[in-house]
């Protein structure tokens, strides 16, 4: 009986300690617990590799030309004096290009090259200096090309001038030549500037104001 009861008091004992360490392990955990929560503040996440760096913006590109044009060599020269108050510098540049041409204004064909030549004297006694005599055989040979012209319109216009200074034999018709004529580029244009290309224009009919590939 008394064995029994020494086993007892030992078995309380043991109990009892582990009990008491227990909470004492429970107690250092969920101080552990809260002072984690307590610096969470410091907490970082550490990288393996650096952060990239930002890409660089895409680059702008300041400049862009405007072209006005085509012009015979009679319309460039009145197209540059026009500008010449804008003081443009080497900012504006020439460049030929090729057009089709429909219309033309012409003396039909003469009786011969000799009846020709002779023709071509007369105009230039009328003030007309520009004429060419077309070489090639067949139903034009013998005419005189007076001008060739994109629109119909701009040939009326200068077979008006030339019935002004005398000449009634000339006429207007239809034929597509290829022709090299000339545009001006304008690099970087103020708004200001394109705007005066647009006004200019209307003094020159059958040109045209648009964006272009700078040279």
């Amino acid at each position: 009986m008394k064995a029994l009861v020494a086993i007892l008091v030992i078995a309380n004992i043991a109990l009892a300690a582990w009990g008491l360490l227990a909470q004492r392990n429970r107690s250092g955990t969920e101080a552990a617990l809260m002072e984690s929560q307590l610096n969470a503040d410091k907490i970082r996440i550490v990288r393996g590799e650096p952060e990239p760096a930002p890409a660089p913006p895409a680059p702008v590109r300041g400049d862009a030309c405007v072209e006005w044009g085509p012009f015979s060599a009679e319309e460039l020269a009145r197209a540059r004096t026009a500008l010449e108050p804008l003081a443009l510098g080497n900012r504006l540049a020439v460049a030929p290009v090729s057009v089709t041409a429909g219309w033309w204004v012409y003396l039909p064909p003469q009786r011969s090259r000799d009846a020709a030549e002779r023709k071509i004297a007369e105009l230039k006694s009328f003030g007309v200096e520009e004429s060419y005599l077309v070489p090639e055989k067949g139903d034009w040979e013998n005419a005189i090309s007076l001008g060739i012209f994109r629109s119909e319109d701009g040939a009326q216009r200068f077979l008006e001038n030339l019935r002004a200074k005398g000449v009634r034999s000339a006429v207007v018709g239809s034929r597509q030549q290829l022709v090299r004529l000339n545009t001006l580029l304008l690099r970087s244009p103020s708004e200001a500037e394109a705007q005066r290309l647009v006004e200019l224009r209307a003094d020159l009919p059958g040109t045209s104001v648009k964006a272009a590939k700078c040279p």
